[in-house]
């Protein structure tokens, strides 16, 4: 467990980690992944956030957000861990339930627009990097980067990859 000190700032962008315990690929499984998923866009209301990225991995997911609301990231990232892992256990019909997430989700308050670009990039080519789709602009069913391809362009991705994407390795 870390000792880490959170920043806490209104109207904060963060970059966040969560990792589930023993790096379990819970989210290779379609049903769980939708279930987590769903968990983001749910309390983007109840907690008043935005959420700019996701990607969904099978161990891990990535989110990029700003908080803009009265709740702080550590209340929103359990919120969705918390409820999550009910879930999880739920679908798997795990009695006892099994713990789910690992320690403390890694947070990180984004300083500037390069750093956001950069957590951005990391964020959206996270799929690609973990051999989930073929191509670095493929579309994934668990992260929003067609959302970027929709509103920005194809353009827009392929700048940003090759800026922030360290040459798409």
């Amino acid at each position: 467990m870390t000792n880490r000190k959170r920043i806490y700032r209104e109207e904060a962008v963060y970059f966040v980690t969560s990792t589930t315990k023993d790096r379990k690929p819970y989210f290779s499984d379609t049903d769980l992944a939708e279930i987590l998923q769903e968990q983001f866009y749910h309390y983007e209301d109840a907690y008043d956030y935005s959420i700019h990225a996701y990607a969904i991995m099978p161990d891990h997911y990535h989110l990029l957000l700003t908080v803009e609301g009265e709740e702080n990231i550590s209340q929103i990232i359990h919120a969705i861990n918390s409820y999550s892992a009910t879930e999880i256990n739920k679908n798997l019909d795990n009695k006892p339930k099994e713990k789910v997430w690992q320690g403390d989700p890694w947070t990180e308050v984004i300083r500037n627009e390069d750093m956001f670009r950069q957590k951005l990039a990391y964020v959206l080519l996270n799929p690609w990097r973990e051999g989930l789709v073929d191509r670095p602009q493929d579309s994934y069913e668990f992260s929003n980067l067609v959302r970027w391809k929709e509103d920005e362009g194809e353009e827009f991705l392929q700048d940003l990859f090759s800026q922030y994407g360290r040459a798409w390795e």
